[in-house]
């Protein structure tokens, strides 16, 4: 009987196939965790002086520090970009799965592609990597998300956020809120009115769509986006976000 019962397991088609697929599965995981290693082990250092903004011969930058970022700006921005900057720990999962739905969308012919980034992949990425849509490989993205991580462990939000908040090229050749703040309004980012706010924070998705001089229509949209997103985060009340929305985004615009 014994022997029967033997043959009978060692024949059982369902549990060959079982044992297979459970070999492979371990096989995929094992090669994943490899080449995740090895994407790794080759992740670039950020130091602190590549952290600090440094843009190149030519432009122009006016640093800001934390301290001078007001809190509209400061609201504006992370409502827009990583409503959990504040919280999470360098990777915003959200963020993770709105681009791996809208990516899936894409594919399908429904949907655009997100970048998904939190602000300090942002910052990782505006310091040690290109922002070309060519170099946006797998291995990039897992030295990104790594570097992240270890970024919010050595710095802090604020540092972090100041770091950013400097580095992100704003189109005409200005890097920087403070820099375009000035370049846009004539003024520094704590004496803008909430409608100018919401046009700086919008601008660094596509500085060149978003020139307040020759696609006004565009900026308008995007400020108005940045403006539902503070009041989504309950960041502005209503009242803020209909007087802000009926502004002119030309309102205050210095000559070019």
């Amino acid at each position: 009987m014994a022997s029967r019962k033997t043959r009978r397991q060692r024949h059982n088609p369902v549990k060959n196939i079982l044992k297979w697929l459970g070999t492979i599965v371990i096989i995929m995981l094992l090669a994943v965790g490899a080449y995740v290693g090895y994407a790794i082990h080759q992740a670039p250092t950020i130091t602190e002086s590549a952290l600090k903004a440094n843009p190149s011969p030519g432009d122009n930058q006016v640093y800001v520090t934390y301290d001078n970022i007001p809190d509209d700006y400061r609201n504006a921005l992370i409502s827009t970009e990583d409503r959990t900057f504040e919280t999470n720990n360098g990777v915003s999962l959200g963020g993770v799965f709105n681009l791996v739905v809208s990516n899936i969308k894409t594919r399908f012919g429904d949907g655009v592609a997100r970048g998904g980034s939190s602000i300090t992949q942002q910052l990782v990425k505006l310091t040690v990597f290109s922002t070309s849509k060519a170099d946006q490989t797998p291995t990039r993205k897992i030295q990104e998300i790594y570097l992240a991580l270890q970024l919010n462990k050595t710095h802090s939000k604020a540092q972090i956020l100041e770091y950013y908040v400097n580095k992100i090229y704003e189109g005409h050749y200005q890097y920087g809120a403070q820099t375009i703040a000035y370049y846009y309004f004539g003024k520094p980012l704590s004496q803008l009115t909430l409608s100018q706010t919401a046009i700086i924070a919008g601008l660094g998705q596509s500085p060149s769509n978003f020139d307040l001089y020759s696609n006004p229509e565009l900026v308008e949209k995007r400020r108005n986006i940045v403006l539902a997103a503070m009041l989504d985060n309950d960041k502005i009340n209503h009242h803020e976000y209909e007087d802000a929305k009926a502004t002119s985004v030309t309102a205050g615009l210095m000559p070019r």
